[in-house]
């Protein structure tokens, strides 16, 4: 009997050790109207459309946690992220999204060559500097940073961790009136005053990073046959769904270059970067 309790008690822990997979997605379509200065987007309609792909390749439905508009406050986003460091587990696979505005703002500390970080835009965050606010709620590449090497540690040199990034970060990028397909990006940069660090060697990357473009490209949407828009990158994933467990991660950048061009019909690059040493599925 004593034997018998032993192995049961052995498969459910094995079991609770199983390797999972877990998402994060936000999306900001409409950003508050008072004083912030974002243009609306439609970011919020690509959460439907990365949850779709996710589910497709595995991710539990209850394992996809998704912030929209006003829920995607900095705060919130923070919360969401020491949520997923808390649950994440040795060899998961995590996969975080955002779909909003994009920025470039101020480096201080020395890690950026053109002297600025990318930053999302969290629904809460001011599109310029003003005496109360100094970036607080932008969601730096610093940030995300120390996020990510939390969340490294959790699941270990073999878990998965793909971030995928449908902004624009751009300080070149416009909104074109007589462009019908919208930008993601603000066309003017986040100028900070503080003391500049002077440029060091920039940090060895331990993820999937996917954006959505180049740095002097724009990002823009995708018009859906019904009218409404979503963003290329997310749109372009979802029509690979299918074929992503399949995809080598290395080899998706050529990919996603060739779906998402169709889709926008002008020149934009995404950008796959990998770790050194990676040569495995995206989403395995």
């Amino acid at each position: 009997m004593k034997r018998l309790l032993f192995i049961v008690g052995l498969f459910f822990c094995c079991i609770s050790l199983q390797a999972e997979k877990r998402a994060l997605i936000i999306g900001i379509g409409a950003y508050p109207d008072v004083d912030y200065g974002w243009p609306v987007i439609h970011g919020d309609n690509d959460i439907v459309f990365a949850k779709t792909m996710l589910v497709a390749n595995g991710f539990k439905a209850g394992n996809i946690d998704t912030l929209r508009n006003e829920q995607a406050t900095s705060h919130a986003i923070g919360e969401a992220f020491i949520k997923l460091i808390a649950t994440a587990k040795t060899n998961d696979v995590v996969y975080i999204h955002f779909s909003g505005h994009g920025q470039q703002i101020t480096d201080l500390d020395g890690d950026e060559k053109d002297g600025y970080d990318e930053a999302w835009v969290a629904y809460d965050a001011l599109q310029e500097p003003t005496p109360n606010y100094h970036g607080e709620h932008h969601i730096t590449d610093d940030q995300l940073n120390a996020w990510l090497k939390q969340l490294r540690q959790k699941v270990g040199t073999n878990g998965r961790i793909i971030v995928v990034s449908d902004a624009c970060h751009s300080g070149t990028s416009t909104r074109d009136i007589t462009e019908p397909t919208e930008i993601r990006g603000a066309h003017s940069k986040f100028e900070l005053n503080g003391i500049k660090h002077p440029y060091k060697e920039q940090r060895t990357i331990e993820w999937v990073s996917i954006s959505a473009c180049a740095d002097n490209e724009c990002n823009r949407q995708h018009r859906l046959s019904d009218g409404k828009q979503c963003g290329s990158l997310t749109y372009a994933l979802y029509l690979l769904r299918d074929n992503l467990s399949t995809i080598v991660a290395d080899q998706l950048s050529a990919l996603l270059n060739k779906t998402i061009n169709e889709l926008v019909k002008r020149p934009q690059t995404p950008l796959v970067e990998l770790p050194d040493t990676n040569n495995q599925y995206l989403f395995e």
